[in-house]
């Protein structure tokens, strides 16, 4: 009767290894934590099944009701975990399925599902200021910005997309002004990706209009009275990621014009050389890449001859010579130099005389107005 447990004695503890739970582990670690953020009730059966089509049918999926409106989603193949988690949050029956990746020791009950990352396009900045350090800047009005980067749709042009860690519990905005002294004031419209049902009236995620007791927020656009809060917050197209290169280019088309930078150091080359006859050749043995700024040229010597009238000016205009592609020039000696600087170059430059140049002055500034 020594052994017996009395109803005085604290009950047992009883202490597991790794080893006993490692099966339960495995599993966990390819599984997904989520809640829906609605009102509506949440069958698993159908949730299941509508999920399943959703994510293109990952093998082995399961569901398991954790709480309310929180559910665990197993899978058997890590892709599938990592292919479904890069593309949270989710639209389940027009309401957002936000998931977190488990791990050991997590709590489900007290996750916090209101960090949201969504994506956010910004719409109606001038186009030099449509960089991804803008869209840092103006994401943060929001939230913690993840990603800024430029995409263009053949519809609208070019605009900044984001991706910015949203309060569910706060209101959408629909926009915010920024500008600079020189730039004047500019209306930003903002657009969000996979929107699901929000609020007409007070801008909140998780309800509609029908459902709401605020009173609808008026705002002044274009001296009328409109709704702050409405469907044009939806965006409707995504388009294609630009790179810098790309868009500078579309930048230079569209008539904002850069610095040009030379493939080889021209000054470097010609530099102490006299007048001679214009067109030209010059053989040299080596020709480094660097930057040079075009300025006016006198050159000659027993290889180089080029007018002083001549500069680089022509340069900008012909990018087919300004590449100045190194053409072996045909007289050079073709005995091997293994340890020695390499053959010699023939360099042909055609130049014409250089045209006084007219500094562009700054437009007047506009301001832009709130619009939708």
């Amino acid at each position: 009767m020594e052994n017996q447990q009395t109803s005085k004695d604290p009950p047992p503890i009883i202490i597991y290894d790794d080893e006993d739970v490692s099966e339960g582990i495995r599993s966990c670690s390819k599984s997904l934590v989520g809640k829906i953020l609605t009102k509506k009730l949440i069958h698993t059966n159908s949730l299941l099944s509508a999920l399943a089509g959703i994510w293109c049918n990952p093998k082995g999926l399961r569901i398991e009701e954790c709480g309310s409106k929180t559910f665990q989603f197993f899978f058997e193949e890590e892709s599938d975990v990592d292919r479904i988690l890069s593309n949270n949050p989710w639209l389940f029956r027009n309401s957002w399925l936000v998931l977190k990746k488990w791990h050991r020791g997590i709590e489900i009950e007290k996750l916090n599902f209101t960090k949201i990352p969504v994506r956010m396009q910004l719409w109606g900045l001038p186009t030099h200021c449509r960089t991804p350090k803008m869209g840092m800047k103006i994401g943060s009005s929001m939230g913690k910005v993840l990603e800024s980067d430029i995409y263009e749709t053949k519809e609208a042009g070019a605009y900044i997309r984001t991706l910015v860690e949203i309060d569910s519990l706060k209101p959408l905005l629909p926009g915010i002004t920024v500008g600079s002294k020189k730039d004047g004031l500019s209306w930003v419209d903002f657009k969000y990706e996979r929107l699901p049902q929000f609020c007409y009236k007070c801008g909140l995620i998780g309800h509609e209009e029908d459902h709401c007791s605020t009173e609808t927020i008026i705002v002044s656009v274009d001296d009328q009275d409109v709704q702050e809060f409405g469907p044009w917050m939806r965006a409707s197209q995504v388009g294609r990621k630009l790179s810098i290169h790309s868009h500078q280019k579309k930048e230079d088309d569209m008539g904002i014009k850069k610095k040009k930078q030379f493939p080889i150091d021209v000054t470097a080359l010609l530099s102490g050389l006299s007048v001679s006859k214009p067109h030209a050749s010059l053989v040299m043995d080596n020709a480094s890449k660097i930057e040079a700024d075009p300025v006016p040229l006198e050159v000659s010597k027993s290889h180089a001859m080029l007018s002083k009238e001549n500069t680089c000016e022509e340069l900008e205009k012909r990018e087919e010579l300004a590449k100045l592609s190194p053409v072996p020039t045909k007289d050079v000696p073709s005995s091997p130099k293994p340890d020695g600087p390499p053959s010699r170059i023939l360099l042909i430059f055609h130049l014409k005389s250089k045209a006084p140049t007219r500094k562009r002055g700054r437009g007047s500034t506009k301001r832009i107005d709130h619009h939708h």
